[in-house]
């Protein structure tokens, strides 16, 4: 008896039901590639990020004086000739003192290296006091080579930090320009890729994340005058030497959320205990009287609650940036933060909300 013939196969059906797989690799491919490049070009992402946001501060002022019938084009030269003489009229009068101050704190690293050993005998006389005490050697062995021969190291590299950040400066400048000039017809770019029917809510969402992203640079930087300005003067009433220079370094630590303006401290606080005890309680004094100013008084002032976000993400989003992108990446997060929160906001919970309606019914 002959057995009965195969059924055929139809290939045109396997096909069909194989290209989801296909699709699922080609689609890994593609993602595993796009994070390759955004390692390789995260450098250049972070500048254009901070491009964004200097252009998102700067558009606000901008768009002020459009409205009182100047043209687009004079606008923007204006707000940022505006910036770059203030810039330039702080850089007149600061940087000059400030690389003195440096070079003067260059020639006393010797000295401080004595002061060093005074406090190395304080502490042995001490420990005969108290013999449960470690040696001074054991617990802080090594501690003041490293610091002399890493601030001497971070001197000799000075000028090639400096061009490398006036480059990096520049590039900021020339790309914020141009995302203020052409922002709408970015805009208009980026609705023309979406469906119409989301064209109005995709435009709140980015001109949203835009308003909060200008207005939290904007708000940082008068955060970042007024405190330098309090801290340069108290450290001048205090006595304590290049009161320039550190005012200068504890202002910039206000770009990096919660942790920075105590990381900024650690070269005041040292240079003060190293002037002795009654100057080194004097500037932790003013240290706290001015960050509680900052949080009970600046801050709400001048920030509001325009980029209220939770403290917890606060920390994790600058542990992820300063871990991604180092100090750079910490000053980034929080407003890469705060643009997510609005997406999360405004785009996913509601789409969400709208999927679990009808289960809640």
């Amino acid at each position: 008896m002959a057995a009965p013939p195969s059924p055929g196969v139809d290939h045109a059906d396997a096909l069909r039901r194989s290209l989801p797989i296909y699709w699922a690799l080609v689609l890994a491919l593609l993602t595993g590639l796009l994070l390759l490049a955004f390692w390789m070009l995260q450098g250049v992402l972070l500048l254009i990020f901070i491009a964004a946001l200097f252009a998102a501060a700067v558009s606000g002022p901008s768009a002020r004086l459009e409205r009182l019938g100047l043209p687009r084009a004079l606008a923007i030269l204006s707000v940022y000739g505006v910036v770059a003489s203030v810039l330039f009229g702080i850089g007149y009068l600061v940087v000059p003192n400030a690389v003195a101050q440096v070079a003067t704190a260059a020639d006393d690293l010797p000295g401080y290296s004595e002061r060093f050993d005074g406090i190395r005998r304080q502490y042995e006389a001490l420990r005969e006091d108290y013999p449960a005490l470690k040696p001074f050697n054991e617990q802080f062995a090594g501690v003041r080579d490293q610091v002399i021969d890493g601030a001497t190291a971070r001197l000799l590299d000075l000028p090639t930090r400096l061009f490398s950040l006036f480059i990096d400066t520049l590039s900021v400048f020339v790309i914020s320009v141009m995302l203020v000039t052409n922002r709408e017809r970015i805009l208009t770019l980026i609705l023309s890729l979406t469906h119409p029917a989301h064209r109005d809510e995709t435009r709140m969402v980015l001109t949203r994340i835009w308003q909060r992203l200008g207005h939290y640079l904007r708000a940082k930087l008068i955060v970042m005058v007024i405190i330098g300005s309090i801290t340069y003067v108290g450290l001048l009433l205090i006595g304590v030497p290049y009161p320039l220079m550190l005012a200068i370094i504890v202002a910039l630590g206000q770009l990096i959320p919660r942790a920075g303006p105590w990381m900024a401290r650690i070269p005041l606080l040292t240079i003060a205990m190293l002037e002795g005890w009654t100057t080194f309680g004097l500037t932790f004094g003013l240290s706290i009287i001015v960050e509680n100013l900052k949080g009970l008084v600046i801050s709400p002032f001048v920030e509001g609650d325009q980029l209220d976000i939770h403290p917890l993400l606060v920390f994790i989003s600058v542990l992820i940036g300063a871990t991604m992108f180092g100090a750079a990446g910490a000053f980034v997060a929080v407003p890469a933060a705060a643009a997510l929160e609005v997406v999360f906001q405004e785009v996913i919970l509601p789409w969400r909300k709208r999927q679990l309606q009808p289960a809640e019914s």
